[in-house]
């Protein structure tokens, strides 16, 4: 018989996707960054390459917005999990991989620079959208 019981969910925020050109640092010796794929006030998830080794594990990592001078330097993070994503790298000896992260403590800096972040390069949930247009869901 299978196990029908889902995870208990821990976040305490939702997490949103974000609009294209989010990218983090999540390793920095080697250098290694990836794109940001879903991000909330308390954690984020970011697909990467990697070449099959697992990188050196880092305690903070950076986001940035490509094209802009938009930057959250040094957030400290707990890595919940990593795991290989089933997509297909163009580059053979290449992985698709995916790290979620959990944000630590951080500075009222980077409090605000995350709020703005929220505000403006995230995409709202179908729920809220159509709460805001006056659709009940």
């Amino acid at each position: 018989m299978k196990d029908t019981k889902r995870p208990i969910e821990k976040r305490s925020h939702n997490r949103l996707r974000v609009k294209d050109g989010l990218y983090a640092i999540i390793n920095y010796k080697p250098a290694i960054f990836g794109q940001i794929v879903n991000i909330s006030k308390d954690g984020m998830a970011v697909h990467y390459l990697s070449n099959g080794q697992q990188p050196k594990v880092s305690s903070e990592l950076d986001i940035f917005i490509m094209d802009s001078n938009f930057y959250i330097e040094k957030i400290q993070i707990n890595i919940i999990s990593y795991f290989e994503i089933d997509d297909k790298s163009p580059f053979g000896f290449q992985k698709n991989r995916q790290r979620c992260f959990q944000f630590r403590e951080m500075k009222s800096s980077q409090h605000f620079q995350l709020d703005y972040l929220l505000q403006n390069y995230t995409k709202k949930a179908m729920n809220e959208s159509r709460r805001v247009n006056g659709i009940k869901s």
